[in-house]
């Protein structure tokens, strides 16, 4: 028949769908960073991020201490040295947290400019600095490395336990949640009613899903006779590379005390 051979235009009017493709979005990106040092083997990203974190802790204790304008330049130029070898989209997100550090501060200790405050600039520039290098760490890093070197300063193994925990079940709550948001989209045909009531049940979900795995890891940990006795390895080689990082840091700290 004639009318069976016309071609049918059917659409599909899909709404709601921007909240489950946004949600899904979200999710994606925070498993992605969590796991996004596995393929990472080259530059600062190879460091040993016990290197890292306590060059980065000495720096930020000096930065807080000083008030040589020689010296927070110094450590100006080292900071756009270590994001110069950082790649593009790391450089955008570190770009947004300086941006909005300078801001908040600026809101906050600008207004003690008009009482007297000569400081109040390199207090700002000084916060800036402390919080860029410790985004930079943090990107660089490998979290479950950095808990170990936390290990190597004595930090009570509790404290390290509930670290490592809590990444663990971010991961794996975040998975979850993501798995919930795709079924959810795949049943509701590209309409949800009201897509933010859906929040609460999957909420629940996710509080439910938390509180069995918290009682299943007591239970492993119980089978297996845990002690509180919590240790930690960091599969790193020390090489060239952490020698060259050292030097450079201990030039810096060198500077800061001939600098006072």
């Amino acid at each position: 028949m004639d009318w069976l051979k016309e071609k049918d235009n059917f659409e599909f009017d899909i709404r709601n769908e921007s909240f489950i493709e946004k949600t899904l979005n979200t999710l994606l990106s925070l498993l992605s960073k969590i796991r996004q040092f596995d393929n990472r083997d080259r530059g600062i990203y190879k460091l040993h991020e016990a290197f890292k974190l306590y060059f980065t802790l000495v720096n930020i204790i000096l930065l807080s201490l000083s008030f040589n304008k020689h010296f927070i330049m110094l450590n100006s130029a080292y900071v756009i040295l270590l994001i110069i070898l950082l790649d593009d989209k790391v450089v955008l997100t570190i770009l947004k947290v300086f941006l909005t550090s300078i801001f908040v501060s600026t809101l906050i200790i600008g207004p003690s400019l008009f009482f007297g405050n000569k400081n109040a600039v390199i207090v700002i520039l000084k916060i800036t600095l402390s919080v860029v290098l410790s985004m930079i760490m943090s990107i660089t890093s490998n979290w479950h490395n950095v808990i170990a070197a936390f290990r190597l300063i004595r930090v009570p193994n509790v404290v390290l336990f509930i670290f490592d925990s809590a990444i663990r079940f971010i991961y794996l709550l975040s998975k979850r949640a993501y798995e919930i948001l795709v079924s959810l989209k795949i049943r509701s045909v590209g309409y949800i009613k009201s897509p933010y009531s859906t929040l609460s049940q999957i909420m629940y979900n996710l509080f439910a899903t938390t509180i069995d795995m918290s009682f299943k890891m007591d239970e492993a940990l119980e089978c297996r006779c845990f002690s509180g006795e919590y240790n930690y390895k960091i599969y790193k080689k020390v090489g060239v590379l952490e020698g060259l990082y050292s030097i450079i840091n201990l030039l810096i700290i060198l500077l800061f005390f001939m600098l006072r």
